[in-house]
């Protein structure tokens, strides 16, 4: 959460404000003098604010009434002709005309930049802030200065000094020019103009490295580097510093306030402390006992004071007299800044600043430069919140990890005694039927006697259904040993024609059983496969197997084989049998699912479900892949595709090429 409420500046004592004046008609042999200070205003302003364009407008008397004209610009960074161009362009600019008239008080406005400006100062989204040039009632001119976007509080802020800076210039400017015109030069009237300027020109270093020390602030994320940033930067402009904070609480700040920063030198720590008698960090700052510091948290707002002895007192935890002249004369306190800042919820921290001399900007100055440093620091408050989000995040996420990689494998476990059951089982049942088989096809011979028809006709049966148990075992012994042998595939480039012609071999018999009809055709222009020819094998006869299952007897049997889109072998596999209806066709590869009337289909030929699943999971390990296209009553085509060799050749020489590279 960021600094609430309106920032409101410093409180002074009063009388420190700018001095005040009418407006003095130039004299003509001061022309010169008074363009050169204009110049000056600009160039300046432009440098401070970082502006792609700062404009000076002055008071014009026109045929009718008063106008508004430009006086100066600057813009930093462009051609002389593109200054030209500037130049011509501000001319046409109507924004003038929608300023108040002179010696009438106004206050800044902000508009967005005209499109034929933004186009010279090849920028997009400009916005620009007109802000009055004098003080009291009277208005001398406006600064206008153009921004990327719309300004925020600090920098109207600080575009407000630049304006008050812009004043005091031309004040001193027109002074001079009545003291010249009345011919009455005094020598007290010479001293207050010097000190004026060097008044003027101090400020203006001052918000310059204030400003610098502002974008030092943002690119901190720690608060103590914030801190140290803060009492480094006001040392050098001759500020002692230190900064209090309060505990948090739930509701927000919680006094006491103590010191966790200070810019005192070790030995000036040291001394501070003998005098004292404790060192800072056991300090403690209560607001019901220092009427200072209630008094910022009460207005929120930056406090001036000259009373720097009570000051003294009431923030160095309730000094007796005698530590307080001691503390005044060793710090050469004079004069005392508290400004608030403002980060987490309210006021949780107070920035002190002493100085042996203060100007009139300095208050001021210190009150923006505080709320840059309690922007800083609710942004390193965000950034710790997130580091910490971050580190929670990350041990979740690494103990859900470790739980999820201890279920994969207890899951991987559960799935190899899965497999190693399987295998087993099928093994096991598998010899004694063997067994059972022989002997009744032995019986059925009548090697052993004669059967009557009745017998005959029990060890028919017994022996069909041994049959198709026998099948079931095969496919659950088929499915095991690829479970557990998928991860071992030897890849090589084979011939497809040559596979083709031995699962035709092998399927030959049941085709003939059937009274199936078989026909192949392999294009001569078929590359080399690149896989693991068993497991290619064992996909075909899978396929050939569920022709000769589904289709009825006399039926045609379709095998192609050809060369598909570039770098891949395609092979389809076609049947004029009942065909798959289309709600079947999208779980047709899942395991142990079967379509149609269950005894239909065991009158056809045994099955599991199993080989499609199996055949699909051989090919996608191949980088392949399977496809069915089928309609009721008009037979079922399966397809399925392989890279070629050549095609895995390309792509390993292609890895070593970018490796050696």
């Amino acid at each position: 959460m960021g600094p609430r409420g309106q920032h409101r500046g410093p409180q002074t004592e009063p009388g420190t404000g700018p001095e005040t004046g009418p407006h003095i008609d130039d004299p003509v042999h001061f022309r010169r003098a008074l363009e050169r200070a204009y110049r000056a205003v600009v160039r300046d302003a432009a440098g401070i604010a970082g502006s792609p364009l700062v404009e000076l407008l002055v008071a014009c008397e026109g045929e009718s009434a008063p106008r508004w004209e430009s006086a100066a610009f600057a813009a930093p960074g462009l051609t002389r002709g593109e200054r030209a161009d500037l130049a011509r362009e501000i001319a046409r600019s109507p924004a003038a005309a929608e300023l108040p008239e002179p010696q009438r008080r106004a206050v800044h406005r902000v508009a967005s930049c005209e499109a034929g400006l933004a186009r010279l100062l090849r920028k997009r989204g400009l916005q620009e802030v007109f802000l009055p040039v004098g003080t009291g009632p009277f208005v001398l001119g406006w600064l206008r200065v153009v921004r990327e976007g719309p300004p925020d509080r600090p920098a109207l802020r600080a575009y407000r000094a630049l304006a008050r800076q812009a004043s005091g210039r031309l004040e001193a400017e027109a002074l001079r020019r009545a003291l010249a015109a009345r011919h009455r030069v005094v020598a007290r009237d010479v001293t207050r103009e010097k000190r004026a300027l060097a008044e003027l020109s101090q400020a203006k270093d001052t918000l310059s490295a204030l400003n610098l020390a502002g974008t030092h602030l943002m690119v901190e994320t720690d608060v103590q580097a914030i801190y140290g940033v803060i009492c480094r930067e006001l040392i050098r402009l001759g500020f002692h510093s230190a900064v209090l904070t309060a505990a948090q609480a739930a509701e927000g700040p919680r006094p006491p306030y103590r010191y966790v920063f200070s810019s005192f030198s070790p030995p000036l720590q040291r001394a501070t402390e003998r005098v004292l008698g404790r060192p800072l960090a056991e300090l403690r700052v209560d607001p019901r006992t220092a009427p200072l510091v209630a008094r910022v948290l009460r207005q929120g707002r930056t406090v001036y004071t000259a009373r720097a002895r009570e000051a003294a007192r009431q923030l160095f935890g309730g000094a007796t007299a005698e530590q307080v002249r001691k503390l005044a004369r060793l710090l050469a306190l004079k004069h005392v800044i508290v400004a608030p800042l403002r980060y987490g919820q309210g006021i949780a921290g107070l920035l002190v600043v002493a100085t042996a001399r203060l100007r009139k900007s300095d208050p001021e100055a210190i009150d923006a430069f505080a709320l840059q440093a309690s922007i800083a620091l609710e942004k390193a408050r965000l950034f710790a919140e997130l580091r910490v989000q971050q580190a929670r995040l990350e041990s979740e996420v690494e103990r859900r990890t470790y739980e999820l990689t201890r279920a994969v494998h207890a899951l991987k476990e559960i799935d190899r005694r899965k497999d190693n059951f399987l295998a087993n089982v099928s093994h096991e049942l598998r010899t004694p039927l063997v067994t059972v088989l022989g002997y009744t096809n032995l019986l059925l011979s009548e090697k052993l006697g004669e059967l009557s028809p009745r017998q005959r006709e029990c060890l028919r049966v017994a022996a069909s259904n041994g049959w198709r148990l026998r099948s079931f075992i095969d496919e659950l012994l088929e499915f095991s040993r690829y479970e557990l042998t998928k991860e071992r595939l030897a890849f090589a480039a084979f011939d497809m024609r040559e596979l083709v012609e031995q699962a035709v071999v092998a399927i030959a018999p049941r085709f003939h059983e059937r009274g199936l009809l078989l026909r192949t055709r392999v294009a001569s222009t078929t590359p080399l496969a690149w896989g693991d020819r068993e497991r290619i094998l064992q996909v075909m006869m899978n396929l050939l197997s569920n022709a000769v299952r589904h289709c009825g007897d006399g039926s045609h049997v379709r095998v192609a084989v050809a060369g598909g889109r570039p770098r891949r072998v395609e092979v389809a596999v076609a049947d004029d049998g009942p065909g798959i209806s289309q709600e079947h066709l999208e779980r047709i590869f899942d395991r142990l699912y079967q379509v149609g009337d269950m005894v239909k289909q065991r009158e056809k030929g045994p099955g599991l479900g199993l080989g499609l699943a199996i055949a699909k999971s051989i090919l996608e390990a191949h980088g392949g892949g399977i496809a069915v296209r089928s309609r009721v009553d008009c037979g079922t085509r399966f397809r399925f595709w392989l890279p070629t060799a050549d095609d895995v050749e390309v792509k390993a020489n292609s890895g070593t090429q970018a490796t050696t590279h």
